[in-house]
């Protein structure tokens, strides 16, 4: 038996280290690939798309819906964040905080318009689904967030993460405020629901200054004392006999206390804040 010659067996190692792996995939538009997840660019906003549209529909949950498309057909965001606090019927009676909807509502991943708040985790999780997508888990938001710099309390008001602004900024549109991955906003302006419930934080401490000083609201730590919520208009109060949730990153307000390691579990999946949010991944 002639044993193949050294070159070719070489070649073939080279076409296999340079092959893609397996679980290789693309992503649509607005969405950017974090391992074997797509994320969204952008933070959620929310939409009310008119009965008989369903090409909108399908563009949304194919990540190439624009503005433009929305507002042509009639289109009205929801939840968009209010200067003035949440109203607990933010999404409209067809779509309460529990999230038993009766008239559907849509997540898009876009650039350019107010991120969606005052929504509860049963809301955002039902508008993901609807959408064709779902939370991000703990771990896919933070892997999506490595590398944003986080200003802290330097806020520019421009071009740096909202770390420290007197509201939050419109998605995309803060320039230096992108991960390694390519997506926006994850330091900062709206904190964002992830999928995990887990027994309620009833005590707070602060990361070191390697990982931002960032605020961190995990597990039960006596005495159970609540901290202060992560922002205006808290509807809902706070139970530690409930299930607890995890919200991330911080908002547009609380300087050194956002940014990428800022992690919040003293908040029941009811809860209502006009600073938080969420964002979706497939």
């Amino acid at each position: 038996m002639r044993h193949a010659p050294a070159r070719w067996l070489m070649g073939l190692v080279a076409v296999a280290l340079a092959a893609p792996p397996a679980h290789a995939r693309r992503c649509p538009p607005d969405a950017v690939l974090v391992g074997p997840v797509c994320v969204d660019r952008y933070e959620a906003s929310v939409w009310s798309i008119p009965s008989g549209s369903d090409e909108l529909v399908g563009k949304i949950r194919r990540g190439r819906a624009t503005v433009a498309q929305l507002a042509a057909a009639g289109a009205v965001q929801m939840g968009a964040i209010p200067m003035s606090g949440c109203t607990g019927s933010d999404y409209g009676p067809a779509f309460p905080p529990n999230g038993n909807w009766t008239t559907p509502l849509y997540a898009a991943s876009i650039a350019g318009v107010p991120p969606s708040s005052c929504v509860t985790w049963f809301q955002a999780e039902q508008v993901c689904r609807l959408a064709g997508k779902r939370l991000l888990t703990n771990q896919e938001w933070q892997a999506a967030a490595a590398g944003t710099p986080d200003p802290g309390a330097a806020d520019d008001l421009t071009t740096t993460c909202a770390t420290n602004s007197e509201f939050a900024a419109l998605t995309g549109t803060r320039s230096g405020c992108v991960s390694v991955w390519g997506a926006h906003d994850m330091a900062g302006n709206v904190w964002e629901w992830v999928g995990e419930w887990i027994n309620a934080a009833t005590a707070c401490t602060s990361w070191d200054s390697a990982h931002g000083g960032d605020v961190s609201c995990m597990g039960i730590a006596p005495p159970a004392t609540v901290p202060p919520g992560p922002g205006a208009s808290e509807l809902v109060s706070f139970d530690a006999n409930l299930p607890g949730t995890i919200i991330r990153g911080g908002n547009y307000a609380t300087g050194d206390r956002n940014g990428i390691f800022a992690v919040y579990g003293v908040v029941n999946p009811s809860n209502i804040s006009r600073s938080t949010g969420f964002r979706c991944a497939n």
